[in-house]
């Protein structure tokens, strides 16, 4: 299994199987490049939403014990560059970890980062994930058959640091246009696949264990990314 752990500032939200750490003005390129980081972190701006202005800094992949080992060796220096350098900047900050779901995901895992991402925050009610899951599994079985669908949408699982159970949604987009909607909808497949019973009762599924349903766009900012080994 692969984690992430996340910290937010002014309201910032996912991971990938990564670390996060995010700022409103220093990269995370200039931070980690002066501490000679081995972790990759890549780094989105939020466009849309409540987090407007807001930054996510990911770097994902990690099992549990990799955590301990980075802290051991970029724990301290990375917390006083942070204080020195991000701090002034910053309103707030919050911490959680993820787990990427690729039970649950068309793409892979450690797909590279689209110019664009489209997010989808699922907060369900208490003791739905399993139902919920399941649903998004099935959709997921339909929506693979389809020669045209975009197969590069990944779940992640919020693990330990907010309100749970929450899933979050990432697909991949190239530019605004294509967000868009396709020629068919995602009951339209289900529908075809399943007949409209099951594919009702399907969409029933995740709508009745959602408790809330945010949206917002991310925008990739390579230059404020830290490519290890670059």
């Amino acid at each position: 299994m692969r984690f992430c752990t996340t910290v937010f500032v002014t309201g910032l939200l996912y991971g990938a199987t990564c670390w996060a750490q995010s700022s409103s003005s220093t990269s995370a390129a200039s931070t980690q490049a002066i501490n000679a980081d081995t972790w990759t972190w890549n780094t989105w701006s939020i466009e849309t939403g409540d987090n407007t202005g807001s930054y996510v800094t990911s770097s994902c992949g990690h099992a549990w014990k990799d955590f301990d080992d980075w802290e051991k060796r970029m724990g301290k220096i990375d917390t006083a560059d942070a204080i020195a350098n991000m701090g002034p900047y910053q309103q707030g900050t919050s911490n959680g970890f993820y787990l990427y779901r690729a039970d649950m995901s068309l793409g892979p895992p450690n797909q590279a980062p689209a110019p664009m991402t489209a997010v989808s925050i699922y907060v369900l009610h208490p003791g739905t994930a399993p139902d919920f899951t399941t649903a998004i599994k099935k959709i997921n079985d339909a929506l693979s058959k389809q020669p045209d669908w975009p197969k590069t949408s990944g779940w992640l699982q919020l693990v330990n640091g907010g309100e749970s159970p929450t899933f979050v949604l990432l697909n991949a987009r190239q530019n605004w246009a294509d967000f868009a909607p396709l020629q068919k909808s995602v009951p339209d497949v289900l529908n075809e696949v399943y007949g409209k019973e099951a594919a009702d009762q399907t969409l029933k599924t995740i709508r009745d264990s959602t408790a809330r349903l945010y949206t917002e766009t991310a925008l990739y900012r390579p230059d404020l990314s830290y490519v290890a080994g670059k």
